[in-house]
């Protein structure tokens, strides 16, 4: 048994030092020999502004590393007594660290100052040795943290975690270049060759649709009202319609990247804009009513008289204030976000042609963006051809999607009718001057040109006599929609009576947009709608934009010219 459990020890710690540390132990060895082949070097992630001018996100910092060779080390004790003030560790670890026998490299500390390095470096201690290694570093902190992710490292190898660092770590990562003769590691590592194999090849750079200006402020107004009304958490996007570039990307809670190790709930790392499904309300009532209008069943002036409910089997739907509004026109049912109004609507077109416009929207499937993690709503439940689930459906409730899917399916009616891919990478750049480029790419068209400009008008009414008139910007023509949506009780019974989803959005120029924003806001408190919690953020973001864009205005300010 002895001899069974030596063996064991014996073979764990071979595949210890000629697997998991061998890419570490080639590194010291051919750098003793003289012949060390540098690591690639990770490629830089870059944010670009309204000039196309490139903004460092995700950048390479050399630090140093403290490294020992605890069978070159004859004092374990003496030499961590050394150096435990000066990195800052317990002597008893180094010390353990240093009577491994035999044990050819351990990692005493990282990210050392080069004051300290200097310092030990200067005691002259043998089996030490102080190295320079590159590590990821994110100038702007939280900035864009969903978008970004982190590198991670785990035994010295380094993989990206969640966000661009994920989808393109191979591209990012490079390739580790070969040394011939290199063999042999459980005798230490002995350097027989002196024939480069293969060279290293460096990272790819990237370069992000992200802008760092619209990024930063899009963060603020997030943090800004999450904060006024205790929101448990909320996303932005902001995203260009016309060809799907998205712009901004916000999710609160965040976390800082170069710090990912002190998050304490991992939850913050998830990017709640494409990994995250919500019932998301009124904001789907623009979708019911294009596809209604783009079937010919309705016009914008078409009339129903709204009692103040509709029953359905054993339940009854309620407009959000409980009241009958009497005769109202189709431009009415999104001014007063009528629910009554958007089951009306869908009767119109029928289950089953409804069903194929939520598809057509892209709900019920990715939206296809360059990031990981990406969920694909859920709208199962119209399968099984309930009336009722259809009826909630037409206003937003019942079924699921993310904010993405939500953000790109108003962007199909802002920019005349295409469903976009959504996508971050722009560029993909190498050393040798190599770029691969992404196009705007059309998914497939939804509605025609004269339905998206139809219903964009009845937006546009909507901000200017409904209750999203605070979201309007002098001289600008804005297209919005509020939405205010229960929470499913998670011990099932129906809905939650406190808990809400609020959500916003807009284009704007409303009949050229450059931008469209989508705000989410969940489990706010002390404020009941939409309308009333995420009105003026929109609009400050979108003034921003417009003057950040130097955006000419496109309609006459009250009380200027006729």
């Amino acid at each position: 048994m002895a001899f069974v459990i030596i063996a064991a020890s014996v073979a764990s710690r071979l595949f210890y030092l000629q697997v998991l540390r061998y890419k570490d132990l080639v590194t010291v060895a051919a750098k003793q020999s003289g012949r060390a082949i540098d690591p690639p070097r990770r490629g830089t992630i870059y944010f670009q502004d309204k000039n196309e001018v490139l903004v460092a996100a995700a950048i390479n910092r050399e630090y140093s590393t403290l490294i020992a060779s605890p069978r070159l080390i004859a004092d374990p004790a003496n030499t961590a007594s050394q150096i435990s003030s000066l990195i800052e560790v317990p002597q008893e670890e180094i010390e353990r660290k240093l009577s491994q026998e035999n044990d050819p490299y351990e990692v005493l500390e990282r990210k050392i100052d080069d004051a300290v390095a200097a310092k030990i470096a200067g005691l002259g201690l043998k089996g030490l040795v102080v190295e320079k290694q590159s590590r990821r570093m994110y100038p702007g902190n939280e900035l864009g943290a969903h978008v970004l992710g982190f590198v991670k490292f785990d035994a010295d190898e380094e993989s990206g975690e969640y966000g661009i660092e994920r989808a393109f770590n191979k591209s990012l990562a490079g390739e580790t270049g070969i040394l011939e003769g290199i063999t042999d590691p459980a005798e230490y590592i002995v350097t027989l060759g002196k024939r480069i194999v293969h060279p290293e090849t460096n990272g790819k750079n990237i370069v992000l649709t992200i802008d760092p200006n619209i990024q930063k402020r899009a963060e603020e107004k997030l943090k800004a009202v999450m904060e006024k009304y205790t929101a448990e958490g909320g996303t932005v996007t902001v995203v260009e319609p016309s060809t799907g570039r998205i712009l901004a990307l916000a999710g609160a809670p965040s976390f800082d990247p170069n710090n990912y190790g002190s998050a304490k709930d991992l939850g913050v790392f998830m990017n709640r804009v494409v990994e995250s499904n919500y019932e998301l309300g009124s904001v789907m009532k623009p979708i019911t009513m294009a596809s209604a209008i783009n079937e010919g069943v309705v016009r914008p002036g078409t009339t129903y008289d709204d009692t103040g409910e509709v029953k359905i089997g054993g339940y009854r739907i309620q407009n959000f204030d409980g009241k009958p509004h009497g005769v109202q026109t189709m431009t009415n049912v999104l001014e007063k976000s009528l629910n009554t109004g958007a089951v009306f609507v869908e009767r119109k077109i029928g289950n089953p042609r409804f069903l194929e416009y939520l598809k057509l929207f892209g709900f019920g499937e990715k939206a296809g963006i360059d990031m990981p993690g990406e969920v694909a709503g859920n709208i199962s439940n119209l399968a099984a051809g309930r009336e009722i689930d259809f009826a909630t459906a037409s206003f937003g409730q019942g079924i699921a999607v993310t904010p993405l899917q939500m953000a790109m399916a108003l962007s199909a009616i802002a920019n005349g009718g295409n469903l976009m891919k959504p996508y971050v990478v722009e560029k993909i750049m190498d050393d040798s001057g190599g770029v691969v480029e992404f196009k705007p790419e059309v998914r497939r068209r939804v509605i025609s040109t004269e339905t998206a400009e139809t219903v964009t008008q009845m937006l546009v009414s909507v901000v200017e006599n409904g209750f999203e008139h605070r979201a309007d910007v002098p001289g600008y023509f804005i297209a919005a929609k509020t939405g205010t949506a229960q929470i499913p009780d998670p011990n099932g019974g129906g809905y939650s009576k406190d808990d809400f989803i609020h959500s916003f959005m807009g284009y704007a120029p409303a009949f050229e947009p450059r931008f469209l924003i989508f705000i989410q806001l969940v489990k706010p408190r002390g404020v009941n709608f939409a309308s009333n919690s995420l009105t003026s953020t929109f609009r400050e973001l979108a003034n921003y934009i417009i003057n950040y864009y130097g955006i000419l205005p496109d309609r006459p300010v009250l009380g200027e010219g006729r």
